[in-house]
């Protein structure tokens, strides 16, 4: 894994922790889709396995630009989280 790697995620990210929170939920989603294919797999075929970690696969996609994400924000404005009594 390249110890470089703050610097490229940078790029694509406004700050440490939303790319945080992306790579967790890229990790989430390629974990998924490997569960599927270990489980898809007939009972006497060996099942695959995996050369990387879900998080390091998901951070390189990060570092490459690879991933296309939103921010979606919940709340519209500062009224809606301290409404008036």
């Amino acid at each position: 894994m390249d110890y470089d790697i703050k610097k490229k995620v940078a790029k694509y990210t406004s700050n440490k922790y939303e790319a945080v929170i992306v790579a967790s939920k890229l990790s989430r989603k390629i974990n998924l889709e490997r569960l599927s294919v270990t489980e898809s797999v007939g009972p006497e075929e060996i099942p695959p396995s995996f050369k990387t970690k879900v998080t390091v696969e998901a951070i390189t996609a990060l570092a490459e630009g690879k991933v296309k994400f939103t921010i979606k924000e919940d709340t519209s404005s500062e009224e809606e989280l301290f409404p008036e009594l």
